[in-house]
């Protein structure tokens, strides 16, 4: 994270930035040394509101992940997972195309599982 600050201030502090970017934020302005730079991290990171994998998928009979790959939480009847967090890493796009193909999936894991 330390490297992108710095290339991110370097990058927006380019002649051709003149003029736009007038002075960096949230206490940024003031941050110049690794130590600093580590706080201002610390200080100001966070999630990008969506999560993924905290309810990971594993074979069915693995011990570890939380639902199998029919989305059924393991050990539990009558629930599935139908959303994101069934993912194993975060997309490098948006979620919500994965999120929409989870729920495509368990809707006819769920339609087959009726008829």
């Amino acid at each position: 994270m330390r490297a992108a600050v710095k290339s991110t201030l370097k990058f927006l502090t380019a002649p051709s930035w003149a003029g736009y970017v007038i002075t960096p934020v949230n206490g940024l302005e003031n941050v110049t040394t690794d130590a600093e730079i580590d706080a201002y991290v610390q200080k100001n990171t966070q999630t990008i509101f969506h999560p993924v994998g905290t309810a990971g998928m594993s074979p069915k009979g693995a011990k570890n992940g939380v639902v199998d790959p029919d989305l059924k939480v393991k050990k539990v009847a009558g629930v599935r997972v139908v959303d994101a967090s069934v993912l194993p890493f975060v997309p490098s796009a948006h979620t919500q195309a994965p999120a929409y193909v989870v729920a495509e999936r368990a809707s006819d894991l769920i339609k087959a599982a009726y008829h």
